[in-house]
C-alpha cells in the first residue's frame, strides 16, 4: 500500500505535527486545509486520528479517535465542505 504524505502549507504541517507529537508521542502524517488539520499519530501501540483547528495563530486539538475519520465525521465537527477532501488526503 502507498504511504500517505503530508499535504498543505509546510509551515502549517510542521506546527500541526508538533502539537500532535506533544500530546500523542509521534505524528505520522498531516493534511492541512485553511484553519483545519487532520493528522495521524501513534500513542503507544495504537494509531490515533486527530482533528485540529487553528484559532488566531494557534493549532488546538478538537477531536481524536482510534479510527480513521470519514467525510461524515468531519462534517459533524463543523468542518467546511471545501476543506474535507484536502484533509482526507492524509488517508490516501
Amino acid at each position: 500500500p502507498a504511504v500517505a504524505a503530508d499535504f498543505g502549507d509546510p509551515k502549517d504541517v510542521k506546527q500541526v505535527r508538533s502539537v500532535v507529537a506533544a500530546k500523542f508521542g509521534h505524528a505520522l502524517h498531516a493534511s492541512v486545509s485553511h484553519n483545519w488539520a487532520l493528522c495521524t499519530a501513534y500513542s503507544g501501540d495504537n494509531s490515533v486520528s486527530v482533528v485540529l483547528r487553528r484559532t488566531a495563530s494557534v493549532w488546538k486539538i478538537v477531536a481524536h479517535d482510534g479510527g480513521a475519520y470519514a467525510k461524515e465525521n468531519l462534517e459533524a465537527l463543523g468542518i467546511p465542505q471545501a476543506d474535507i477532501p484536502p484533509l482526507l488526503k492524509a488517508y490516501q
